[in-house]
Formats: structure tokens, C-alpha cells, sequence
């Protein structure tokens, strides 16, 4: 009679969970703006004061995968998480007021789980980075980052160039039109090494969020 226990042990997955940062993602950050960052995002590896929005405080040791669940979710951050395939880290933002052209900035590091081709990263890979930006961007309509304020509602995505494992990437959202509670941002994912071709462009995008109804007033309508 067949049982689990005669099966072979599966080997465990291991996640990398450290990692070196690139020297131009250190020299550029302190010129990205605030910081904006929610626990367990960039705690194993602060580049500045580490601040957290919303009031969150910093997570200790061990605790950033604790800090979700305490708070009602029940994983890891698809974009942000030490074990995401593709991570997000290390935003700054850098206010305009009225809202127009508040802009976002963060690196973007492809790991060896996002791979499709041989060498090179999924598509959607892609898209998840721009919805990403795209969503946190809106947050920050207001001049101050009001997390999970909005929903994506549309991303018109274009795919220019493949990605190989292991890329580190600049990503920057820019938020072109606030009309009531719809906010519309564009958004590039960019070579951010100058000896990589700084500003060649991987992939941009066009998106639309609706902010939550407390949230959606616009500079005219103040």
C-alpha cells in the first residue's frame, strides 16, 4: 500500500535573502526623494533613514514576515518580499504640488525565479513591476503616501527589450493627470547603470487608478 511517507523528500526551496546592491542604486538613491517603504520591504537592507510611511515602525530581526500576518494578510508581497522572483525595493518619492508630476523611483531586481526564455525574464514579470509603480504612485497624489488609497484599474503596458536573470533595473512612475478620483500615471523600467547604456528603456507603461472615495479630490476642487 502506497503512503506520503514513501515518497522522497522533497528537497526545501531557498530564497535568497541576501543580496549586494549595485554601486549606481547606492549613488543614485539620496537624488530619488523620501523615502517610502512599509515593513519588511527594504529592513534587511536600509539605504537611508529607513523611515517607514503610515506610521509603521521598523521590524526587527525575524520579524518582517511576522509583521503581514499580525496585519490581516495571509503572504508575502508579490513585488516586495526578500522572496519575491522579482523585487521591488528602496522607493523615493519626490512631490510636485497639485499632484501632477509627483514622481516615484525604486530598483527592481530580476532573480533567477523569474526566468522564461533561457536567460530572460517573463513578460508578466514586467507587468507586475508596472502595476506595482503605478498603484504606489497614486498613493502619493495627495503629497503625502496614503497606502492601499486606490485600485488599478487599467495598465497599457509595452514590452521593448528582454530582461536577463539576475538585471538590476530602475523603475519610474510619473503622474500625468488627477481628475477627481481617477489618476492616471506613466511609468519606465530603465537601465540605470551608465556603463549598461543608462536610460535604455525595457519597458513603459500608461495606467489608471481610482482612488477610494475619502481619498479622490482633486487641486481644482479644493
Amino acid at each position: 500500500k502506497e503512503s506520503f511517507d514513501d515518497e522522497p523528500k522533497r528537497q526545501k526551496v531557498c530564497y535568497e535573502t541576501k543580496r549586494e546592491l549595485p554601486s549606481w542604486v547606492k549613488e543614485q538613491r539620496p537624488h530619488w526623494g523620501e523615502s517610502v517603504c512599509v515593513p519588511e520591504w527594504d529592513d534587511d537592507e536600509s539605504l537611508d533613514d529607513g523611515n517607514c510611511i503610515g506610521g509603521y515602525e521598523k521590524c526587527g530581526d525575524g520579524e518582517m514576515d511576522g509583521y503581514r500576518s499580525k496585519n490581516g494578510w495571509k503572504g508575502t508581497d508579490l513585488c516586495h518580499s526578500r522572496k519575491s522572483p522579482v523585487r521591488i525595493s528602496h522607493y523615493g518619492v519626490q512631490y510636485k504640488d497639485g499632484g501632477v508630476g509627483t514622481t516615484l523611483t525604486g530598483v527592481v531586481h530580476y532573480t533567477n525565479s523569474a526566468e522564461s526564455h533561457a536567460g530572460f525574464c517573463h513578460g508578466g514579470s514586467m507587468t507586475s513591476v508596472m502595476d506595482d509603480i503605478i498603484g504606489w504612485t497614486a498613493f502619493l497624489v495627495t503629497g503625502a503616501c496614503v497606502p492601499w488609497s486606490g485600485f488599478t484599474a487599467q495598465v497599457n503596458v509595452s514590452l521593448k527589450r528582454p530582461i536577463a536573470v539576475g538585471s538590476y533595473l530602475k523603475v519610474v512612475g510619473r503622474i500625468s493627470k488627477w481628475e477627481g478620483r481617477k489618476v492616471t500615471i506613466q511609468s519606465e523600467l530603465v537601465v540605470g547603470n551608465e556603463k549598461d547604456g543608462a536610460g535604455a528603456v525595457h519597458c513603459t507603461a500608461e495606467g489608471l487608478v481610482i482612488l477610494k472615495k475619502d481619498v479622490g479630490i482633486d487641486a481644482t476642487s479644493r
